[in-house]
């Protein structure tokens, strides 16, 4: 994969994201089509479609993991293809549904043997609301946790590898239905510590399911069969956009991967 020579732009504030005509297809297979969105600095972004209707594909256009057929995604103006190697993931981190954690204990897990003081390490476990469960661990930062964290949940690994994104303060923290696995009220909490600048000035693209995590958004983006069929608050839609309505009401229903009840 190509890169430029650009250096990513330094800043205390959250990127500014903008998804411009942009298209990706699988085999020549079209998955998006079209795509046009930005987040202003600072700013939480939700993306809400149906199963295949490009999501997931859209946060790998975000990280780079592949790059669109037409159009471009800009960081602060820059387009990706354009950063030199490894600029891109000094401003932007992924979390994905499927949390991997090392056979390490809770702090190399969340610091990956940064130096970093213990005071800072528990700040980002507070925002991704990790904090209790952890002091509640035999050893705190200290516990080991095993091969891939099996000691743990699902929510409670989800909520490390968020801690683990956190600390490396991301101008733009892409979030792929990273809190599948979390009690409901958790996940909410999670998301309004994120947006109260807990974690700093972050731009915050969030795949959400939830609706009352939906709601939490400054702007909700509707995917259908890869294309943007409507933005705006999710209020708005909710209100004229009879699909969307169907969509996120059906969210509602019990999730099969719901590990946790009690957060």
């Amino acid at each position: 994969m190509p890169h430029g020579d650009l250096p990513a732009p330094v800043s205390a504030h959250g990127a500014r994201l903008s998804v411009d005509g942009v298209a990706y297809a699988y085999d020549e297979a079209p998955v998006l089509r079209g795509v046009d969105f930005e987040a202003a600095p600072g700013r939480t972004v939700a993306i809400v479609g149906a199963t295949a209707s490009g999501k997931s594909t859209l946060t790998q256009l975000l990280t780079r993991l592949v790059d669109p057929d037409e159009g471009a995604i800009r960081l602060d103006g820059i387009d990706l293809r354009d950063l030199a190697p490894g600029e891109l993931a000094r401003v932007v981190a992924v979390v994905p549904q499927t949390a991997f954690l090392f056979d390490d204990t809770v702090r190399g897990n969340v610091t990956l043997g940064a130096e970093v003081g213990d005071d800072e390490v528990w700040s980002v476990l507070r925002t991704a609301q990790a904090e209790e469960f952890v002091r509640a661990l035999p050893l705190g930062l200290d516990t080991p946790l095993g091969e891939r964290g099996t000691s743990l949940s699902g929510g409670q690994r989800q909520r490390l590898s968020l801690a683990r994104a956190l600390l490396r303060r991301p101008r733009l923290l892409v979030l792929d239905d990273a809190t599948s696995a979390v009690d409901p009220e958790v996940e909410q909490r999670i998301l309004a510590s994120l947006r109260s600048g807990e974690a700093g000035d972050t731009t915050l693209v969030v795949v959400a399911y939830r609706k009352a995590t939906i709601a939490l958004a400054d702007e909700v983006v509707h995917l259908e069969q890869g294309r943007v069929v409507d933005r705006g608050p999710h209020a708005d839609l909710l209100a004229r956009n009879a699909s969307y309505a169907r969509l996120v009401n059906a969210y509602e229903q019990p999730r099969p991967d719901v590990e946790e009840v009690l957060g």
